[in-house]
């Protein structure tokens, strides 16, 4: 059956003794039938590998295989061992809705533009989630369109990796997965989307994600914040060559992070331009705080920087309404 097999679920695991049976009952359970699952043991110590065999003993859609290395070495244990030209993604403490595949295939196979197709996600328990993963959660189900998804690829991670299917073609261009020392997968995205592959998500949800303490994006220091910048900056002068002269739209925290990361990386920040009148003729590491209306002047690039929710998209509609446009004039960063 594997071999004949068009999508490949890589779903690697370690101590999910807890969880993975309802994962993979999730996934046997899927309308679309036509699939493998490869389940990448990645030094479990627990009854994880002998419940996936369980299950890999009397479906053969299932296969166990061992990978000794980090996430990033069981990722890439798993495409090496996929046999599928589309790849799922899909964790070991999630849940996939019964027609999670059948739809973002159809979604895939409906336009051949896109290289990967998301889907909306639920996080849960909802007793327990904290403000932080509730805001994001809004905010990533809110970026669905290819322009959506690649108008914020600088603010966050716009795709939950475990909600992706993936064309294997576009895995190959850019070299599977990295080991950077930061998150995988947003590295991931950057570079898919920063070499022209389109990403979408089908507007409903069709998975559940499950937080808990030990998730390792609350857990691995990979996924802390000073990670996810460096990743930003390592891919930012794809976007922005260095030598450009920028204007920071926002002087709070997370404007300031930006100008003086990317002073150090060869861009010249020539203003902050801000809407609270007490930071206005102030200066910032010498960089002059303006007023809004300054704006008007458009000769140097601009950067939609505020961490408060709502500020950002207030500054993104403005610029709009001033005419700019999202990478030919402007980026939204967080």
């Amino acid at each position: 059956m594997s071999d004949l097999a068009r999508v490949s679920v890589v779903l690697p695991f370690r101590d999910a003794a807890a969880t993975i049976d309802d994962a993979l009952r999730s996934i046997a359970t899927q309308s679309a039938a036509d699939f493998e699952c490869l389940l990448v043991d990645n030094c479990s110590s627990d009854s994880s590998r002998s419940r996936a065999a369980a299950v890999a003993a009397r479906d053969p859609r299932f296969r166990v295989i061992a990978s000794d290395g980090n996430l990033v070495q069981a990722l890439n244990c798993g495409l090496a061992a996929a046999h599928g030209g589309l790849i799922a993604r899909m964790d070991a403490d999630d849940l996939c809705h019964p027609r999670r595949l059948e739809q973002q295939v159809a979604a895939l196979d409906g336009d051949p533009t896109l290289s990967v197709v998301s889907c909306l996600v639920e996080c849960f328990p909802a007793a327990t989630l904290r403000d932080g993963l509730r805001r994001y959660q809004r905010w990533l189900n809110g970026v669905r369109t290819p322009d959506a998804i690649r108008n914020a690829l600088f603010v966050e991670s716009p795709i939950a990796h475990p909600s992706a299917v993936i064309r294997r073609a576009a895995l190959d261009a850019v070299g599977w997965y990295r080991d950077t020392g930061g998150p995988e997968d947003y590295d991931l995205w950057l570079r898919l989307l920063l070499a022209g592959h389109r990403a979408a998500k089908v507007p409903q949800v069709l998975l559940f994600w499950r937080d808990s303490a030990r998730r390792l994006s609350r857990a691995d220091p990979r996924y802390d914040r000073r990670r996810f910048l460096a990743t930003k900056l390592a891919h930012f002068p794809t976007a922005v060559p260095s030598g450009h002269a920028l204007d920071i739209c926002g002087a709070g925290p997370t404007g300031r992070r930006w100008a003086r990361a990317l002073a150090g990386r060869g861009y010249s920040i020539r203003r902050f331009v801000d809407v609270a009148p007490k930071r206005w003729g102030t200066a910032i590491d010498g960089v002059p705080v303006c007023a809004p209306p300054t704006l008007h002047d458009r000769r140097n690039f601009v950067l939609a920087a505020a961490g408060t929710p709502g500020a950002r998209e207030a500054i993104e509609h403005w610029l709009e309404a001033s005419g700019l446009q999202p990478w030919r004039d402007y980026l939204a960063v967080a």
